[in-house]
């Protein structure tokens, strides 16, 4: 059965962990004599850092120079990280055999060390058999477990794709680092000595681990994201390197480690490089490919670049590396993690942001120690001051550039948000359908620059959604706008980001708003538009056509007045937006004192409490309002035969109180009222309207007056 990547994960982590048990049993295998040496290469000597207080050498006081380890003299170089760093063969061959001869030494039951000023002494101790773990340097496990991760990372890629080239090769990769950096957390960590042969085993396996690594990413970039090359190249790369490794083993035309060594090394890393760019140059057209490989080629160039500038290219060139070669293999981590990132495509539209912030921060980290070393080169400072100035520096120059910096890298325009804003409330007031839909696809292609634009099939996205590894954004319509998917921004140049995605929530939320808002006020205004036609022909037109029938000259006087109040006060609520409840009071009192004085009628108008004089009453109310007293009084002038009327309005704080009293004697609508008898509908119309409004209403009949009462309530009645 074929195995199932966690299988192959589960299998890949327990080889791992297992390598590492070997490595600790190597380690812990050696003889321990409880001293922290520092080699001291400008003085010419080694020097006592520590002293573990529970080993052999607890006697021993630090702070001096160790000056021999039995007979043989101690040099800085015994102590030298890695031993590819010596000059010639000759050094090298002369290094191992002193490692034998003071492993020898330690290996015995006793040894003497002979410690110069200023604690001179000669003290004879007896070495431990095994290293406790605890001894065990940072330096040592910085590389136990930069080995472990790139060894899971790359076969978890491998897992997820393991047809592909790209991430078999990457899972090669991560081997190789394992087998660079296992054994030289072993000799590396080295308390003093190890065997000779052991010694030039695990420099002969890191070696070997350093090519297949360097072998791996030139095979990646010659073949990911675009196949370069065919395949029988990539095995000619694997035979001549693999005959560089064994010429440097058995010393074979080597004129010595640096030739043998790191030439090679730096020669992996130029045709990365040239890879690099060729996959750059040839997958332009292409903003998937290069969303990759901008991630794991910026991983790669900065991870084992720094590698290499910081540690290969000194020892290359004759000068002691400035950084620990175990602490340099943390540059692996994020190497394997932005390559895995790339190889595995996932999330590529984030990649873009996260690239230009690891560059940007590198640089800053680059330019403020290029910085601090020349001040303490050339301009003598001590190094506090030296690495305070530098800090000074870069925050006031190069941080403040950070959005340039990434204008000019990633060729982004910045967008005028208030000239987006308007372009958008535009779209929303455009009433052709066509001219709404080219306007806003005009300000798609100006905010993102896609290859393409096209509207889809309804129903689209509810949200903003990026597809196809960031290729392709899908917005939702609005309105009668259809959904559209943008593909390819910025003229292809770079896949759509999450950055992207906010920008298209935030204009496709500004741009819903604006047509709601549009469509609520068209709503808003059909609705007027209606109640008006609705005012004109159900009073205007009813009272114009009464009295153009009307007979009696005061009717008809009457009638036109009433229209010609209903016209203005119809005019004057769509202008205004509505009347107060004290105007629309003191207009309704002009009306009723000029209508009951044409009949010879007396009117005492009286109005108490000031609740709500100041609430704005919406259009129906006040032709309510108008309506109920208007028919009080019709019905005062026509039926009554009164001389003299009282209206009096109480306003409470949620209610309105009408009480219409007259002298006169009516004859009403109601059968059960004495005055029965008329036929008119004035009473029942004021009862419907005073009921659609959700008040009550009363009144009174007797021989000597008739009295009408409504209550009408004004919560929820004022102005919207």
């Amino acid at each position: 059965m074929k195995p199932t990547p966690f299988t192959l994960l589960f299998a890949a982590t327990l080889l791992g962990l297992a390598a590492i048990w070997g490595v600790l049993a190597i380690s812990l295998s050696q003889p321990y004599l409880g001293l922290t040496l520092s080699p001291q290469p400008e003085l010419g000597f080694v020097w006592i850092a520590d002293v573990d207080p529970d080993g052999p050498a607890a006697q021993v006081q630090p702070g001096a120079p160790l000056d021999s380890v039995g007979p043989i003299s101690l040099r800085p170089f015994d102590l030298v990280e890695e031993s590819d760093t010596a000059p010639s063969y000759v050094e090298l061959e002369d290094f191992l055999e002193r490692q034998e001869q003071l492993y020898a030494l330690i290996s015995a039951p006793s040894v003497t060390l002979t410690i110069a000023e200023p604690h001179a002494a000669q003290v004879e101790i007896s070495p431990a058999p095994s290293r406790p773990i605890r001894d065990l340097p940072l330096v040592f496990w910085v590389q136990i477990v930069v080995g472990l991760i790139s060894v899971i990372v790359g076969v978890w890629v491998w897992c997820l794709r393991q047809t592909l080239l790209a991430p078999q090769l990457l899972a090669l990769a991560g081997i190789g680092i394992a087998l660079s950096a296992f054994p030289a957390a072993i000799y590396s960590a080295r308390e003093l000595a190890l065997p000779s042969a052991l010694f030039r085993t695990l420099s002969a396996i890191n070696h070997f681990g350093t090519l297949v690594f360097g072998v791996a990413m030139v095979s990646l970039f010659l073949t990911y994201p675009r196949r370069l090359v065919p395949a029988f190249v990539l095995w000619v790369i694997t035979a001549i390197f693999a005959v560089v490794w064994v010429m440097e083993v058995f010393r074979i035309l080597s004129p010595g480690p640096a030739q043998a060594i790191h030439l090679p090394v730096v020669i992996l890393m130029l045709g990365i490089l040239a890879g690099a760019l060729a996959q750059f140059w040839t997958s332009r057209n292409d903003p998937v490919a290069r969303a990759a490989l901008r991630w794991f080629a910026l991983a790669v160039i900065l991870g084992a670049g720094t590698f290499v500038l910081l540690i290969i290219v000194p020892n290359l060139i004759g000068f002691a590396p400035t950084l620990s070669q175990g602490f340099a293999f943390l540059l692996f981590v994020p190497l394997f993690i932005g390559v895995a990132a790339g190889v595995a495509r996932d999330r590529l539209f984030e990649l873009e942001g996260w690239a230009f912030s690891i560059l940007f921060y590198f640089v800053g980290v680059l330019l403020l120690l290029v910085l601090d070393a020349i001040l303490i080169a050339f301009v003598a400072f001590e190094r506090a001051p030296a690495f305070g100035l530098s800090l000074l520096l870069i925050a006031l120059t190069y941080l403040p550039s950070r959005d340039w910096l990434a204008r000019l890298i990633t060729r982004k325009r910045n967008v005028n948000r208030e000239d987006l804003f308007r372009r958008i409330v535009d779209v929303a007031l455009t009433t052709d359908r066509l001219d709404q839909e080219q306007g806003w696809h005009q300000i798609l292609r100006d905010v993102y620059q896609p290859l393409n634009l096209a509207q889809t099939e309804q129903p689209g996205p509810t949200v903003p959604e990026i597809h196809q590894e960031g290729v392709a954004l899908s917005l939702p319509g609005a309105g009668r706008l259809a959904p559209v998917q943008l593909r390819n921004a910025h003229g292809g140049r770079r896949l759509f980001s999450l950055r992207d995605k906010r920008f298209a929530d935030e204009i496709c939320a500004m741009l819903a708003h604006a047509i709601s808002s549009r469509d609520a006020q068209e709503v808003g205004a059909s609705a007027e538009r209606t109640r008006i036609a609705r005012d004109m022909h159900d009073n205007l037109g009813a009272q114009l056509l009464s009295a153009l029938h009307s007979d009696q000259l005061d009717r008809k006087d009457t009638l036109i007045r009433q229209t010609i109040s209903d016209l203005r006060d119809i005019i004057n609520n769509n202008a205004q937006g509505g009347k107060t409840l004290g105007d629309l009071l003191a207009d309704m009192q002009l009306e009723a004192r000029e209508r009951l004085a044409l009949a010879d009628i007396g009117l005492d108008w009286v109005e108490e409490g000031d609740a709500n004089r100041d609430l704005p009453l919406a259009p129906n109310l006040i032709h309510s309002l108008r309506s109920i007293l208007r028919e009080t009084v019709s019905n005062t002038i026509r039926h009554s035969g009164a001389q003299k009327a009282s209206i009096k309005f109480q306003l409470y704080e949620s209610s309105l109180s009408l009480a219409h009293r007259d002298d006169g004697t009516h004859i009403t609508d109601d059968p059960a009222d004495p005055g029965h008898g008329s036929g008119g509908s004035g009473l029942a119309n004021i009862e419907t309207r005073v009921g659609a409004l959700g008040g009550s209403v009363s009144w009174e009949n007797s021989t000597t007056g008739f009295v009408i009462r409504a209550d009408i309530p004004l919560v929820d009645m004022g102005a919207s």
